[in-house]
């Protein structure tokens, strides 16, 4: 069953940078894609969209009509996408890894992929999982050292995006035993940053084995706290985020093993790390969003079963948490499309979905909760990252009148 459920919910440390989807989903996603039946006088999407397909970074403007290529780079290595990674800052700023046979390279562009220039490229050092900080200023990334012997240590490190050599956070552990491995022996990559810029949420990822935590460290390096969870239940990294006051954590996590594994709704102190089931049961959850007035906005997962138990399909729909306990508010229909990622706008408003109807190929969704689905130009091919772009207030002068709206 977990497999039904899990497509994006894994995100395990590889040894070069990649753009693969998280690992877990469900065949159950996404309401049906009819266009309107007028076009929208004002804009659709919250902000200009970022798209990683086919290697390269699109931008979605807020018509949700105009799609453009940003970047246009090559790569010498014969059949690999040039660009597996990409963030986009608060500010506007693009950042994007290019990998190369020589080394991979680190690129800040403007948000339209002009005044690109190189900050970071150095033989042997493969980087990958960007993250820009709250005031735009530093990129956190995990740094593989290839390199024999290795110069520096791989790790997870920042970069000022001013430039400058790369500082290190936290190294990777070291191997105990070359022969057989420990499942202890962890590697570091980031997450995301808490919205005071103060702290730093990690996926801890066992070198050689799948396992995987959340681990929280000082922004400017230090101890990381582990999230604990009782025995026999086990964390889908790459779905956790802050909560908008930065005191704590929403992921997923859930058993293990058995009828019920899958993952369930938690939230875990920033400061103590001490973890809380929020929706357990058969209620399982994806793409959680905190927001700020308390509530939690997530997809709601429910399995589909036959007379003898059988799980042989689900279905996912929007949903609200007022509370921990409580039940779930349904926002919106279920769907029985497989979810391979999620974008909520940062108000909850709606979410970007990458949808795998059955049988069919990849689909790009916007998903309002008020309004009706709408589906968004792309290559229809899998995608590598979703990112929201800067808004910024302009004045548009449409007679008679003046009127001001949020345009990318």
């Amino acid at each position: 069953m977990a497999a039904l459920l899990l497509t994006a919910c894994t995100a395990p440390v590889t040894p070069t940078p990649t753009a693969a989807p998280p690992t877990a989903a469900p065949p159950t996603v996404a309401p049906a894609t009819p266009a309107p039946a007028a076009t929208p006088s004002g804009p659709i999407l919250p902000a200009p969209l970022y798209v990683l397909e086919l290697g390269q970074v699109a931008r979605i403007e807020r018509d949700a009509t105009t799609r453009n290529l940003v970047t246009n780079e090559r790569s010498t290595i014969s059949g690999v996408p040039p660009i597996a990674t990409f963030a986009a800052s608060p500010q506007g700023s693009l950042a994007y890894v290019v990998g190369d046979l020589e080394a991979d390279r680190l690129v800040i562009s403007d948000g339209r992929g002009a005044e690109g220039t190189v900050r970071y490229s150095q033989p042997g050092h493969e980087l990958s999982d960007l993250v820009f900080s709250p005031d735009g200023a530093t990129i956190a990334l995990r740094l593989l050292n290839n390199n024999e012997p290795a110069d520096i240590p791989s790790g997870l490190y920042r970069i000022p995006i001013a430039g400058g050599a790369p500082e290190l956070l936290q190294a990777d552990d070291p191997v105990d035993d070359v022969v057989n491995p420990s499942r202890a022996v962890s590697g570091y990559q980031p997450a995301a940053y808490s919205p005071d810029g103060a702290r730093l949420l990690v996926y801890v990822q066992s070198l050689f084995y799948e396992d995987c935590v959340l681990g929280i460290i000082p922004a400017a390096g230090g101890t990381v706290r582990r999230i604990e969870l009782p025995a026999g239940i086990r964390t889908y990294c790459a779905e956790a985020v802050w909560t908008p006051d930065s005191a704590a954590l929403l992921f997923l996590a859930g058993p293990a093993e058995g009828p019920a594994a899958g993952p369930q709704l938690w939230r875990a102190d920033a400061a103590t790390g001490a973890a809380e089931l929020l929706l357990g049961g058969e209620l399982y959850a994806r793409a959680p969003l905190a927001r700020g007035d308390g509530t939690i906005r997530f997809f709601l997962a429910r399995v589909e079963r036959d007379a003898s138990g059988s799980v042989i399909g689900g279905s996912f729909a929007p949903a609200e948490l007022s509370a921990p306990g409580a039940a779930p508010r349904e926002l919106g229909p279920a769907f029985p499309d497989r979810l391979e990622r999620a974008l909520w706008a940062p108000d909850g408003s709606g979410a970007v979905l990458e949808l795998s109807p059955a049988e069919a190929v990849p689909e790009l969704h916007w998903s309002p909760i008020a309004g009706e689905p709408l589906r968004l130009p792309s290559t229809r091919e899998r995608i590598g990252g979703l990112a929201w772009g800067a808004a910024e207030l302009r004045a548009l002068n449409a007679a008679p009148e003046a009127r001001y709206l949020l345009q990318p």
